[in-house]
């Protein structure tokens, strides 16, 4: 007799519609982060953005949020669950969003880091140091890896080299009815990732220190696991150009 599946392991399997599901969830999400881009501006808050965020899924028929929009501009993006404030952008800023929504209780996760206006040498360094994570993980599960530490590890590693214990969260997780569903992309985890599961991967590095050096980087893209491979379900780009946003 085989294994019987537990029902964390059942539920990480998404049909076609729960699928369809997620990938419409997302694709609204990409509307909103246009929207929100757009609307940036000097002077402007946090808190603004927030429910500008809020607004906009309502607008697009998605009101349920996965989780309360995550909005850092400057400092506060080394913060990793920052909850947006009364803090103003300025020229110079880091400036992260993190946000999905709901379809038919279906989740969407991304997360996008952004420079008003120019970046230091070091901030283009960090960036893209956590985009080549990134893309360390999801060529090890294109390969076939399907253990969850060895590819968390693949992107750990990489960074801990560079920065020491700077990368302080997990790689990612599952998304589903919940926004954080087994299994999960950690140093000690001893999951093994199914075919079928949607995972997010996102790597980030956060630098609380001297005042001009405070900030963080996240990146999060969600990917289906499939049997040989995987498919990047998130379709906008995070290419350090289309990073960088000059202020009027």
């Amino acid at each position: 007799m085989g294994k019987i599946k537990l029902i964390h392991e059942v539920r990480a399997v998404k049909n076609k519609r729960q699928l369809a599901d997620i990938i419409k969830a997302q694709r609204i999400s990409e509307k909103v982060l246009q929207n929100i881009v757009a609307k940036l501006q000097t002077g402007i808050r946090e808190i603004e953005i927030a429910n500008f965020i809020k607004k906009s899924f309502v607008r697009y028929g998605a009101p349920v949020l996965s989780f309360p929009p995550i909005v850092a501009f400057g400092k506060n993006t080394a913060n990793i669950h920052h909850e947006p404030g009364k803090t103003k952008l300025k020229k110079g800023d880091i400036v992260m969003f993190d946000f999905g929504c709901a379809v038919n209780h279906y989740c969407s996760d991304m997360t996008r880091t952004y420079f008003w206006g120019e970046p230091t040498t070091k901030q283009k360094k960090v960036y893209n140091d956590v985009l080549r994570a990134m893309k360390l993980a999801i060529n090890k599960i294109k390969k076939g890896e399907r253990k969850a530490n060895v590819i968390d590890k693949s992107a750990r590693n990489f960074l801990g080299k560079k920065y020491k214990n700077n990368f302080k969260h997990g790689l990612g997780h599952g998304v589903g009815t919940v926004i954080h569903e087994w299994p999960n992309f950690k140093p000690k985890s001893e999951d093994i990732i199914p075919a079928g599961c949607v995972m997010t991967i996102e790597p980030g590095l956060y630098f609380k220190g001297k005042r001009n050096t405070q900030g963080g980087v996240r990146i999060e893209d969600m990917v289906l696991i499939t049997k040989n491979g995987c498919v990047n379900l998130t379709k906008v780009s995070k290419d350090l150009k289309n990073a960088i946003l000059r202020p009027e």
